[in-house]
């Protein structure tokens, strides 16, 4: 870049650009590095936690046994041995770390270091790309890498084959219901542990050995990172296997290390008025614990391992409540937990839509959709009022009636909606609906309308006339033909009219043979038949052509 004939000034400003690219560079490392000590203490603080949970499935089994439990004492040395499996390949990998920090001149001193209070600090050389490789692919001939790998594969499955032993035990699997637990147990685990070291292929079918890419393609703090979560995925692996013998042996009341309270309620809003109900549920329940439970204060009433908390508000409004569970316990004393509940309290509304328009029509069946939010339909009342008495309701299903309004006498009607909550009713709403007639139908000979000219060979094809209700918004409505008068004016029929009742045309069929290009026809007091009861419909005439 700062090459050939260019003048001084240029040959600067390249070559500062190239000093800011390679400070971008190096910034962008830095704040990965801190990334993978952020993740290698995350991983460490929850390794420690799985650990100490381990200890205590390890006292829970112990305990179960001291009582007689023949089955809980094969599950402890059952647990002995896969907890051995674990920290062999643990202190290997501590191992490993130890050799690492040797040849890379450790961790940085606090408070520089320190980005986690109280962890691990970074690495003074977490960005190294060339120890760590030369210890695992190099060394020896890989012999760091490919042994770790083989150790990390093996103690899986080792792992697994502790679970078959189990099953193969008769303290344990000698009853099929307990045999078949842990069967399903082992082949869950199997499918889900993340403890293994597989070679695999990229997208372009190359092979990829899990050496090359995770410990020798990484920089040192992500080496240090991938190392804490193998001890974290074993220590896992340990615990989910523990967790199925203990609770194989019926030691699975003591597989929680922490309680939380449950608020379940069927529903989180109410109107205003109604009453608010929850269950406060204490997760892991023991029917032995002498609990005893408080909502803001004041005692609960306590059945079960359930509380039921009741309260009511006459305004609209988020609300909030505090619960604490007392609980015994196993050493002595009591110990409380506290959570928070929350619940809404809304105004009454009601959803009352036309399933078409805002409009009911004179004698059609007009479908209404009508629901309360969060009351069951069967609680919701609904009624119908117009000035004229003409217009009537009916429920014909689940939130669904048909309003019917046979003649009209008035312009609207009102929809009224009640709700039963609790032992009270509840008004939720009313709404207006405009009444109006099923429009007019067209007065139409097949396809011809009468807008303008009529072909007289397609008027000659016809065999009825009809009534259309051209873009009406309910479908299926319709309206016959009853009646109609025709009358021609032609050359040689000169001037004939005839009544027909009807909608055919055969009775005027010899007319229409007679009639020519350029002679005129009529159809009048043209009666139709539909929901609406019988209407009149507009003169249709034109000249023919």
């Amino acid at each position: 870049m700062a090459g050939g004939k260019v003048s001084a000034r240029q040959k600067m400003i390249n070559m500062m650009y190239l000093v800011l690219t390679a400070l971008l560079a190096l910034n962008v490392s830095k704040e990965i590095i801190k990334s993978f000590n952020l993740m290698e203490n995350s991983l460490a603080t929850s390794t420690a936690s799985i650990a100490q949970k381990n200890d205590k499935i390890k006292l829970s089994i112990a305990k179960e046994a001291e009582q007689g439990n023949a089955g809980a004492a094969a599950a402890g040395k059952h647990y002995e041995s896969l907890h051995k499996l674990t920290d062999v390949l643990t202190g290997r990998i501590e191992g490993i770390k130890k050799e690492l920090l040797k040849l890379t001149e450790g961790r940085k001193p606090s408070p520089d270091g320190e980005l986690v209070k109280g962890g691990l600090n970074e690495l003074t050389q977490g960005d190294n790309m060339e120890v760590h490789g030369n210890y695992f692919d190099v060394q020896d001939g890989g012999k760091n890498g490919k042994d770790l790998q083989v150790a990390i594969n093996a103690t899986r499955d080792q792992m697994l084959a502790i679970l078959d032993k189990a099953i193969a035990d008769p303290a344990l699997g000698g009853q099929e219901a307990t045999k078949k637990f842990l069967i399903n147990k082992r082949d869950a685990i199997k499918s889900k542990a993340t403890l293994f070291a597989q070679d695999s292929k990229d997208s372009e079918g190359n092979e990829q050995k899990w050496v090359s890419m995770y410990l020798v393609h990484s920089p040192l703090a992500g080496v240090f990172a991938l190392l804490t979560k193998i001890e974290n995925d074993a220590l896992s692996m340990e615990s989910e296997i523990a967790q199925a013998l203990a609770e194989s042996v019926g030691a699975s009341s003591l597989k929680f290390d922490s309680v939380i309270p449950v608020i379940r309620a069927a529903t989180s809003a109410v109107l205003t008025n109604q009453t608010y109900e929850a269950d406060i549920i204490l997760a892991a329940y023991d029917s032995k614990a002498d609990m005893k439970m408080t909502v803001n204060g004041s005692p609960v009433e306590v059945k079960e391992g359930k509380g039921k908390y009741k309260a009511s508000s006459s305004s609209p409004g988020e609300y909030t409540f505090k619960v604490g569970i007392t609980i015994p316990k196993p050493g002595g004393g009591t110990e409380v937990v506290m959570e928070e509940g929350k619940y809404s309290v809304f105004a009454p509304s009601a959803a009352i839509s036309a399933d078409e328009l805002n409009v009911i029509y004179e004698g059609l069946p007009n479908p209404l959709s009508i629901t309360v939010a969060g009351v069951n339909p069967k609680d919701v009342n609904v009624s119908i009022t117009s000035p004229g008495g003409d217009v009537t309701l009916m429920n014909t299903g689940s939130g669904k009636y048909e309003a019917r309004c046979p003649v009209r006498k008035g312009n609207e009607c009102f929809v009224n909606v009640n709700a039963k909550i609790g032992d009270r009713v509840v008004p939720m709403g009313t709404k207006r609906f405009k009444i109006r007639r099923v429009p007019r139908p067209t007065f139409m000979v097949g396809p011809i309308d009468f807008s303008g000219l009529i072909k007289l060979s397609i008027l000659k094809a016809q065999s009825t006339c009809a009534a259309v209700l051209e873009n009406f918004v309910y479908d299926g409505v319709k309206y016959v033909v009853v009646g109609y008068k025709f009358t021609a004016l032609g050359k040689r029929t000169g001037f004939k009219e005839q009544n027909v009742q009807g909608a055919s045309l055969a009775p005027i069929s010899g007319m229409i043979g007679q009639l020519s290009p350029g002679d005129f026809i009529q159809f009048s007091e043209i009666r139709a038949m539909g929901p609406g009861g019988q209407k009149y419909l507009q003169n249709a005439s034109g000249s023919l052509q």
